[in-house]
């Protein structure tokens, strides 16, 4: 079969231009055909937050691509379709998790509905935007007006999906969990080689937050939580920070300041490059993601592969990922005593390898392979 991915690629950087790369990959493993008509650019220069919206990571996913769509530019949404005419594919797949690139995925997908049999398929990663603005819903219901087929990733997308477009119910929706990454080199070796290249205590005890900083990632939360995890656990707790900041760093370090946690929190204020993403979990005891809100989690998906326990808050998706008590722990949101409560019974009871090891044993579940499936059979019956 012949699979065009729309989406950002190389060398635009992010979760979500990896997650092109893999299924990509994953797809040309099973002997599929596979181009990408990637974005040429993602965002404005005015609209985006980071640095850079380039990938400087020496290691990714070579595919057959060509960098066609922009967002904002109708003459490249009818020159995508032009390029999906042209190549013929059994089905487009785009990768749907904001408004803004609404208008651009109808476009296109409406013009293959006219003057193809191309099926379309969005990929959710969210519906409803964790950052909401005006004109969201009318966005996202013009977009998915044109498509064939969904694959939410979780339960509370399958349920947003239906709550804002109930025409939904008529379409063929499929329900899979999200894969994990498993396309980061793995070269850290040790716990203690992964400490020592970044210069943190071999002996200590290291909580990871990593992904980008954005306010409803909770943050602030996690490091109102640290002055009483050192009380009970003493000076041994490390806070290490892996992330570029959407937020001012200011509003952190201040908090920093205040609670004279200068020597508790180490932040690497960086988009973390592919190849040393490895490091960074393999480095840590725990990951802990204070979620606000969240529909999913792609970075939890990264601790999977490399065995790391998590301890996140109970919102969205994320329960029907990490089983309490299992392969991590959940906790109420906004709370930062009962997320030190939690940090601490982590390391007293001493429950890392146990966690580690109901990780591994579960893996399997978060495949590609049912994912490829879906997409082979273009069955996309709503699973009951």
């Amino acid at each position: 079969m012949t699979f065009f991915l729309v989406g950002p690629f190389y060398p635009l950087r992010g979760g979500i231009a990896q997650y092109i790369g893999v299924l990509g990959q994953k797809l040309e493993q099973r002997g599929h055909r596979v181009k990408v008509l990637a974005f040429r650019k993602q965002f404005p220069k005015f609209l985006f937050p980071g640095q850079t919206q380039l990938e400087s990571s020496r290691e990714h996913i070579p595919l057959e691509s060509d960098h066609v769509f922009v967002p904002w530019n109708p003459l490249s949404w009818f020159r995508t379709f032009l390029h999906a005419r042209q190549g013929k594919p059994d089905a487009l797949i785009f990768k749907y998790w904001m408004p803004f690139f609404a208008p651009g995925y109808a476009a296109v997908c409406a013009l293959c509905k006219w003057f193809t049999p191309i099926k379309t398929i969005f990929v959710l990663d969210n519906v409803i935007p964790h950052e909401q603005r005006l004109g969201d819903r009318f966005f996202t219901r013009l977009a998915f007006r044109w498509v064939d087929g969904f694959i939410a990733q979780s339960e509370v997308v399958l349920t947003d999906l239906y709550r804002w477009f109930p025409e939904a119910k008529k379409r063929r929706v499929n329900l899979v969990a999200h894969p994990i990454y498993d396309c980061y080199s793995d070269t850290a070796g040790s716990k203690a080689e992964a400490r020592g290249r970044l210069n943190l205590d071999p002996k200590g005890k290291l909580l990871l937050f990593f992904g980008l900083v954005r306010r409803y990632k909770g943050l602030d939360i996690l490091l109102r939580s640290l002055p009483a995890v050192q009380s009970s656990l003493g000076s041994q707790i490390h806070l290490l920070v892996a992330g570029e900041f959407y937020e001012p760093e200011e509003d952190y370090t201040k908090i920093i300041r205040e609670l004279e946690l200068s020597d508790t929190v180490t932040i690497i204020n960086k988009y973390i490059s592919n190849e040393d993403v490895g490091l960074y979990f393999r480095a840590a005891d725990v990951l802990v993601l204070p979620y606000r809100s969240a529909t999913q989690s792609g970075v939890i998906q990264v601790a999977f592969n490399f065995g790391l326990p998590v301890i996140s808050t109970r919102v969205g998706g994320i329960p029907e990922v990490i089983k309490d008590g299992v392969t991590g722990f959940l906790v109420d949101p906004e709370s930062p005593e009962y997320l030190a409560k939690t940090i601490v019974q982590y390391f007293r009871e001493e429950v890392e390898e146990k966690i580690r090891s109901n990780i591994v044993s579960g893996k399997d579940q978060y495949s590609w392979d049912e994912f490829m499936k879906v997409l082979e059979n273009l069955d996309f019956e709503q699973k009951k």
